[in-house]
């Protein structure tokens, strides 16, 4: 599944929500943006995937819940995070070259212990460390891979600096686009984020 997300178009967004590891079989609940029928094909034709049912929220975006059949590296990927003193905080979210973002909360040693038998087949890339703050999870405009690679982009080459360092050529060039695609990927990225965080302040 990882593979097809990488390789088709058909799939903006695959976050997973919720998870059980206990038993035979893994059950999970993904929050999927993108093509019902391509993501529903590529599930049938994963053998690790045992059943699976979607249920659509809108056109574009929809809920799948699943079991499957646990292979060696999830085994040991598992077993390295079922200990006393640590959680994965959900949602995990799979990007593009088989990339997952995830939140691990936990005490100094037990995260130390996670992080020393994680499979070597598995990277692992340590983004932040620091208190948790569960409010920060609230906040998700649900921008696109390419939405998020072009504000990555702009905020790295000081487009949003004060005075501003770098122009939406630097940024295009950065994404290998057109100026006018660049644009739009920024403003639609910006609109989501800032109607989200208008969203978000009416209730705090």
């Amino acid at each position: 599944m990882q593979q097809f997300i990488d390789e088709s178009d058909a799939v903006d967004r695959d976050v997973l929500v919720h998870g059980n590891t206990i038993g035979e079989l893994d059950t999970f609940l993904f929050y999927v943006v993108g093509d019902r029928e391509p993501y529903a094909a590529a599930l049938e034709a994963t053998d690790m995937v045992t059943d699976f049912e979607i249920t659509a929220i809108d056109d574009r975006s929809f809920y799948c819940f699943l079991t499957q059949q646990r292979n060696a590296v999830d085994e040991a990927m598992f077993d390295s995070f079922n200990r006393t003193g640590v959680i994965i905080v959900p949602p995990i979210e799979f990007l593009p070259d088989g990339v997952a973002n995830l939140t691990v909360v936990g005490d100094g040693s037990s995260l130390q212990e996670t992080l020393d038998e994680i499979p070597e087949a598995v990277t692992v890339t340590i983004q932040q460390v620091g208190d948790y703050d569960w409010r920060q999870a609230l906040f998700d405009p649900e921008l696109t891979d390419r939405q998020r690679e072009a504000v990555t982009a702009a905020v790295e080459a000081g487009y949003y600096a004060v005075p501003r360092e770098s122009d939406i050529e630097a940024i295009a060039a950065t994404l290998d686009c057109a100026a006018s695609t660049a644009a739009e990927h920024l403003r639609k990225a910006e609109q989501a984020v800032m109607a989200e965080y208008c969203g978000l302040h009416r209730y705090e």
